[in-house]
């Protein structure tokens, strides 16, 4: 069975070179949720070809851009920091990676470790 990750920060260094480990290793990886800060377009661009079930943009004035964009992808689309918190807990994940750049990734890591995620 493929373990379900949950990707924060993943536009950033430590989050896109998982997603090439991820895509090299499909047969035991999938992704389940995306998050980034403010780099929409990156954002889209993942999600487009990594396909998970959520994602978020912390910048909640990004939102619609983001929407928008993936308003023909069967993807749930949230924005703020609170969305974030939510979906390190959804029972679809496994795995949570944070990558997020200083204090703004403990309090989601926080909740996936309390929710018994990896």
């Amino acid at each position: 069975m493929k373990k379900r990750i949950a990707i924060l920060g993943s536009t950033g260094s430590i989050g896109t070179r998982s997603l090439e480990i991820i895509e090299n290793n499909s047969d035991i990886f999938e992704v389940e949720v995306l998050t980034a800060n403010n780099n929409v377009e990156l954002l889209i661009q993942q999600t487009r070809k990594f396909l998970p079930n959520a994602v978020v943009i912390a910048n909640k004035d990004k939102y619609k851009v983001l929407a928008d964009a993936l308003d023909n992808i069967p993807v749930k689309v949230y924005a703020g920091s609170d969305a974030i918190n939510q979906v390190v807990r959804m029972e679809s994940v496994d795995m949570v990676l944070t990558a997020m750049v200083g204090y703004s990734g403990l309090i989601p890591t926080y909740y996936a470790v309390n929710s018994g995620k990896h």
